[in-house]
């Protein structure tokens, strides 16, 4: 089975792990940055369509250049096809290629060796086209893994990334490094949603230890996509993201750079998230933020009026109660997300938090309403206090009386304790989804609840 012979081989690849890189220096003071972008058709920009776009990479360098950051840009290293093999190979060779800026021009050229020695910052993507090849289609047109090919890449992946971040090391010693994950390329392949997930959240791993033992920064992506693929990966036939998943993975990448460009931790960089300043839970969304709650967008922004998934609500309330998963995710519609949110939303299950929807599935991707997040907060409660609450008197909202017990029990909870309240006109709205402001509030008072 794919899961295991891939999981196996990450036990295997741990050995690789104990390479004793040295660490880059810590923070830029605030001063301009110079840029490289090494990688493959992510980087390069290739869209849903094959055509040539604006990549994550592109709309990270105008991010730092909206800051006044930016000295200058290069992704002249950044085409399609691009292996760890041939990133290796390049950087041993010293390569050299035109420079191509953030208007897509080329200009002078110049070696990658020399690019290197230059940057401050360098963003690599890297890995996945070693793995696609074994990912093929016989006569018919159904999909076959290359188990062994698969396992064989992982293996490669991790030497070749190892050896390349020793060489960028000895090349520069002060360039902050940062890495893109991976994400699921085939989220409408029916039938290999396990398979594919593991095998992602396997290189995620791998590659997330090699960053972490060189002093690289690894920039996991693969929640984002899975969390909207229809509209991060809206061609069914092509494995590239859309503008819209290339500003979702600018976005990841946003904050850890300008926080090394800035030499300070991003809170002090933006004190107030810059669509938030006029809203009236604006400061439940700031301690939802300081506590580790919730967290912004790259771009400086929390999307207040962003509606809240179930994945997403699970997920915050495993990291509130600190839960970990005994067994796997008992659900069959989660295989697109990696381990980690998988591993979540199977503690949350475990705790009693979450139920499944019509037998085996979760609904990960719908939106959560009020009523559903107060039975969720209700279930957290109790297993955090060990004992059931039932609240002497049922909430007097005019708009419950339909639901069963179990959710007037829940609406109750949370109003007893002023987690959520009513709409002021004896209504509580349990039908509206949740957005992401009110569930600040509703998670901030929660966990001031249980601090108590």
């Amino acid at each position: 089975m794919l899961v295991l012979n891939v999981f196996k081989v990450f036990i295997v690849l741990l050995l690789v792990l104990q390479l004793a890189l040295p660490a880059s220096a810590r923070g830029n003071s605030g001063q301009p940055v110079d840029y490289l972008a090494i990688g493959d058709s992510l980087a390069a920009g290739v869209n849903e369509l094959n055509g040539l776009g604006r990549s994550y990479a592109d709309f990270l360098a105008q991010g730092i250049l909206e800051k006044e950051l930016l000295e200058s840009y290069n992704k002249g290293f950044a085409y399609p096809g691009y292996t760890t093999e041939k990133a290796l190979s390049e950087l041993k060779s010293d390569v050299t290629k035109p420079v191509v800026n953030l208007n897509g021009q080329q200009q002078e050229q110049a070696s990658l060796r020399d690019a290197v020695r230059q940057a401050e910052i360098i963003t690599i993507s890297v890995g996945a086209n070693d793995l696609l090849k074994y990912l093929s289609k016989d006569e018919t047109g159904v999909p076959k893994i290359d188990i062994v090919g698969v396992q064989a890449g992982i293996k490669t992946v991790a030497t070749n990334y190892a050896a390349i971040l020793k060489e960028i090391k000895l090349l520069n010693q002060n360039a902050e490094i940062f890495i893109m994950g991976y994400y699921n390329p085939y989220p409408y392949l029916e039938g290999y949603q396990t398979e594919l997930s593991y095998a992602v959240s396997t290189l995620d791993a791998t590659v997330g230890q090699l960053a972490k033992a060189s002093g690289a920064h690894f920039i996991p992506v693969a929640n984002v996509i899975a969390s909207d693929y229809k509209t991060y990966l809206p061609n069914p036939k092509n494995i590239h993201l859309s503008e819209e998943g290339y500003e979702a993975v600018r976005d990841e990448f946003l904050m850890p750079v300008l926080d090394y460009i800035m030499l300070t931790s991003l809170p002090e960089i933006l004190p107030d998230f810059k669509d938030i300043e006029n809203h009236p839970l604006r400061d439940y969304i700031e301690q939802a933020h300081y506590y580790s709650l919730m967290k912004g967008y790259g771009d400086g922004t929390f999307r207040p009026q962003n509606q809240l998934p179930r994945v997403q609500a699970a997920s915050i309330l495993t990291r509130v109660l600190d839960l970990e998963a005994k067994n796997s995710v008992p659900f069959y519609d989660m295989g697109k997300y990696n381990r980690v949110t998988q591993k979540e939303v199977a503690a949350a299950y475990e705790a009693g938090i979450i139920h499944g929807v019509g037998g085996n599935l979760f609904k990960p991707d719908d939106n959560i309403s009020r009523a559903q997040l107060a039975l969720m907060l209700h279930r957290a409660y109790e297993h955090a206090s060990g004992e059931k609450y039932v609240p002497k008197k049922v909430a007097t909202f005019t708009d419950i009386s339909s639901y069963n017990e179990v959710y007037k029990d829940a609406i109750s909870f949370v109003y007893d304790f002023k987690i959520a309240e009513g709409t002021g006109n004896g209504e509580f709205k349990p039908k509206e989804y949740v957005t992401r402001a009110q569930a600040a509030k509703m998670i901030v008072n929660f966990y001031k609840l249980l601090e108590k």
